[in-house]
């Protein structure tokens, strides 16, 4: 490259850092829900991706205190959760979710954070009350793809807590009020998440593909749930954990 076109591309990256802010070159949020304004039966994405979702289930009201006074979801662990359709931008090649959660005991073996079946997911378990992250990764198929990790502390019930997960294509991770507790390299070959057609259910287990299942209704309070595409340090889960 000559010394003219080498000046003029670093007048250009100048001009890019200058009048850009550094965000424009960090991870996308994909989703967020905030719950903050929402009324009835939908809620609003304020990523900007729009992918509103719908509140299934019964009852008229779906909504309470969240964290800090604020206002969060609320959910009946019977047949409350939200519905996102399918949509290209969840076939991730890595992944940062995160939510605030509230649980009470349910007889659920667990409940479900969020869940895109057969793809990605985070729930908290009934045995243990510890969370667990996975994954169909590097393919689709059951034994050969699948993998799963438990986090190393408990969390507790009626107690707001922020739980987030991050995979990297090949170390799944869990965070627990923005804490490491739980790190492990996928037992399978890594790569992609699995990519299907199924929804994400946010607040269940919502499987249509055969043999179509709903179940692990989470039975409490959500808040500030976000996704990301791409792996977020300990540091920056803390920060969106403290943006709420």
């Amino acid at each position: 490259m000559n010394n003219k076109k080498f000046a003029s591309l670093r007048s250009g990256l100048f001009f890019l850092f200058l009048f850009f802010p550094i965000s424009v070159f960090a991870e996308s949020l994909v989703l967020e829900y905030k719950f903050t304004s929402d009324n009835g039966l939908i809620v609003s994405d304020t990523s900007g991706n729009d992918l509103n979702g719908d509140i299934e289930g019964s009852g008229a009201w779906h909504f309470a205190a969240g964290v800090g006074g604020g206002r969060g979801l609320k959910l009946n662990g019977i047949d409350n959760f939200i519905l996102v359709s399918d949509n290209p931008i969840f076939d991730f090649n890595q992944y940062t979710v995160m939510a605030w959660i509230k649980f009470k005991p349910s007889t659920w073996d667990r409940q479900e954070v969020m869940e895109k079946a057969g793809s990605f997911w985070i729930n908290i378990r009934k045995d243990t009350r510890k969370v667990r992250a996975g994954g169909f990764f590097g393919g689709c198929r059951n034994d050969a793809s699948y993998f799963i990790l438990d986090s190393s502390r408990a969390v507790l019930a009626d107690t707001w807590t922020h739980v987030a997960a991050t995979y990297d294509g090949a170390i799944l991770r869990i965070y627990i009020n923005g804490v490491l507790s739980g790190k492990s390299s996928v037992l399978v070959p890594g790569g992609p998440v699995c990519v299907n057609t199924e929804p994400l259910a946010i607040g269940a287990k919502h499987r249509t593909i055969p043999p179509p299942e709903d179940a692990a209704f989470l039975n409490g309070g959500m808040d500030t749930m976000r996704i990301f595409d791409a792996v977020l340090p300990g540091w920056r889960i803390k920060q969106e954990m403290l943006k709420n």
